[in-house]
């Protein structure tokens, strides 16, 4: 299942490529979304407020999903994000929206989010119920499920693509950094983003 969700949105990604005449993608590794990401969401941020996709229209996007209970890859990302912030001169730090949606929403309460991200107040951490964080991924078409772990103190984990979107100033997914990155390579993505949309 999971091959086959990668193969996706392999698909997707390329067929974006196709659509923009072979354009290359502006950071390696980074790939054009085609129009088929809607980028849709409709969560409560750490105080439990609602928050939706159109509350940051008019800036630049970084999304990336997660869990804080995610034992390896998500929390280097969110180092990497908050690490790409401080590349960035103040000015355009300010038209980027760094969000981090829950794909974990059950453990993933608002308090866990304000404990967990209260390293840095740039982040803007998301969640909410199972069916919203479910409808946000397919937004996004990120692949993520839920992986048992009978013999650990943490029950299951999830597996999930490890992504960076990128939206335009209207919430429109325009790029996908899959894999890992550096804080250099990201803040290059951006300030070309926030130049370009």
């Amino acid at each position: 299942m999971i091959r086959s969700a990668i193969l996706g949105l392999a698909a997707c990604l390329l067929l974006a490529g196709c659509g923009r005449n072979g354009a290359e993608a502006p950071v390696k590794g980074a790939a054009q979304l085609s129009p088929s990401f809607t980028g849709e969401f409709a969560l409560v941020d750490k105080n439990g407020a609602p928050v939706v996709d159109e509350d940051f229209e008019g800036k630049v996007m970084l999304v990336y999903f997660g869990y804080t209970k995610c034992p390896d890859i998500c929390p280097g990302d969110i180092a990497v994000m908050s690490a790409a912030l401080n590349e960035l001169s103040e000015e355009q730090a300010a038209e980027i929206a760094p969000i981090f949606i829950s794909v974990d929403p059950e453990r993933d309460t608002p308090d866990v989010l304000k404990a967990y991200f209260a390293f840095d107040e740039r982040l803007v951490p998301l969640t909410g119920t199972v069916e919203a964080a479910e409808k946000a991924r397919l937004g996004f078409k990120l692949y993520a499920k839920k992986s048992p772990l009978p013999d650990s103190a943490l029950g299951y984990v999830i597996n999930h693509q490890q992504a960076f979107f990128i939206t335009d100033r209207t919430g429109q997914p325009r790029i996908a950094k899959m894999g890992a990155s550096t804080p250099q390579d990201l803040a290059e993505l951006l300030r070309r983003s926030i130049r370009d949309y």
